[in-house]
């Protein structure tokens, strides 16, 4: 975990810098021009983070609150595996497992770097920021809930053990039967729908959308593919996590758009994602 916080420092140091005034001058946020395509409740976002920052505790402390299964060195058949997944199985790799690591860091650091070095550029509004870092905050802590409550739930062994040469040190933790949905690739996935959904909707005219959204997605794929190739996921594994990832990536910010304008002459009625406000006018 300290190596994931240190990894990803690194990358927003260098991601901020590699990034600051990429943009053309001409092609600003669209807030500068029109409202802002999302929309936050100080109250409903604040109980919703709460709620969720409760939630994502309580699923990381399930493996020491209920009864897991120990590992009391059974042999497993790779022949009870599905035919997919069975032949994308690999023994594992540390070496694979730490370049996962490392791509995971660059994803997570790419969100800040990319809207940070468009603040630098004075190019993006720090209320906007704000509330952009609310959301995200929001997206990552259901991301972390729904894939830890679920890998827990299905105790779906990695495909390590089916080989010789299992990490025998993620045995007492029960790491090894996390394998469903892989985390990973959850995260990963979540960056990347929120990043490209996000830059589109605050820049919608410019020439980097492309590159950004290909870059994250990139790094999103590898990810995945070296989940599998160190022999901590199986295919399915990695699909679940990207079809997750995905989902809440995208829905998320989504919800936060939905926060259209009713009004009348005598009230005005605000409909947002997690709040119903009526004002009326006297």
């Amino acid at each position: 975990m300290n190596r994931f916080f240190l990894l990803t420092s690194v990358f927003i140091f260098i991601g901020g810098i590699s990034f600051t005034n990429d943009l053309p001058h001409n092609e600003r946020c669209i807030t500068e021009t029109e409202s802002s395509p999302f929309s936050v409740s100080p109250l409903a976002d604040g109980i919703s983070i709460g709620v969720l920052s409760a939630t994502t505790i309580t699923a990381l402390f399930m493996p020491k609150i209920i009864d897991m299964p120990e590992y009391d060195e059974f042999t497993y058949d790779l022949d009870d595996v599905n035919y997919l997944d069975r032949k994308f199985a690999r023994k594992y790799s540390k070496s694979l497992d730490r370049i996962g690591d490392l791509t995971l860091a660059l994803s997570y650091c790419l969100v800040p770097a990319v809207y940070g070095s468009e603040w630098l550029s004075d190019n993006f509004d720090t209320k906007e920021g704000i509330k952009l870092a609310v959301i995200y905050t929001e997206t990552v802590l259901a991301t972390q809930t729904a894939k830890c409550f679920l890998k827990t739930a299905i105790k779906r062994k990695r495909p390590y053990m089916y080989f010789d040469g299992y990490p025998e040190d993620e045995l007492e933790n029960y790491d090894f039967e996390f394998s469903l949905p892989s985390g990973h690739t959850s995260d990963t996935f979540m960056n990347a729908a929120f990043l490209s959904y996000t830059f589109c909707k605050y820049y919608p005219e410019s020439h980097i959308k492309i590159p950004v959204v290909a870059t994250i997605y990139s790094i999103a794929g590898i990810t995945a593919g070296l989940r599998m190739a160190s022999g901590n996921h199986f295919l399915t594994d990695t699909l679940a996590g990207a079809a997750l990832g995905s989902a809440i990536g995208f829905g998320v910010p989504w919800l936060h758009t939905l926060g259209s304008k009713i009004s009348t002459d005598k009230a005005k009625i605000t409909i947002m994602p997690s709040a119903l406000t009526v004002s009326f006018k006297l």
